[in-house]
């Protein structure tokens, strides 16, 4: 009787044996097929990205000009009476008077709190109109 139940316990090990093995070989097999998957989605978005490299190189070199053209400025060469009108904002007057004053380009973004453009458009004007005015002394004297 003994051994009849020593036989049943060890059939049962090696059944639980047997399952674990068909278990852990359908894992691994899961894991192979999706290590598979996603190498494949990764050569995909490899050959995507490259695509898209080549179509920004190829949009850069659409873009350059084939030669550089300084920017054409045209400044009347008599200065032209502009009626006075209210600024279009506070800050950007308190901006035409900073620069008036001397006032560096960050300390003009960071005091009238405009964008680097807004400020280069103001120090531009500025000094176009302070040119002009130069001009007119001159031309007067």
């Amino acid at each position: 009787m003994l051994n009849s139940g020593f036989a049943v316990i060890a059939i049962a090990a090696l059944l639980a044996g047997a399952v674990l093995q068909i278990v852990l070989a359908l894992g691994g097999y899961r894991a192979r097929r999706q290590e598979r998957n996603q190498a494949a989605v990764i050569r995909d978005l490899q050959k995507e990205l490259l695509s898209l490299q080549q179509e920004v190189h190829s949009l850069r070199r659409q873009s350059v000009p084939t030669r550089r053209q300084e920017p054409t400025v045209l400044v009347p060469s008599t200065p032209v009476a502009m009626p006075r009108r209210e600024p279009a904002s506070p800050a950007y007057e308190l901006a035409s008077k900073l620069v008036r004053k001397g006032a560096s380009s960050e300390e003009l973004m960071d005091t009238c709190g405009l964008s680097r453009g807004e400020v280069d458009l103001i120090t531009m004007l500025n000094r176009m109109g302070q040119e002009a005015k130069d001009k007119g002394l001159a031309a007067s004297a």
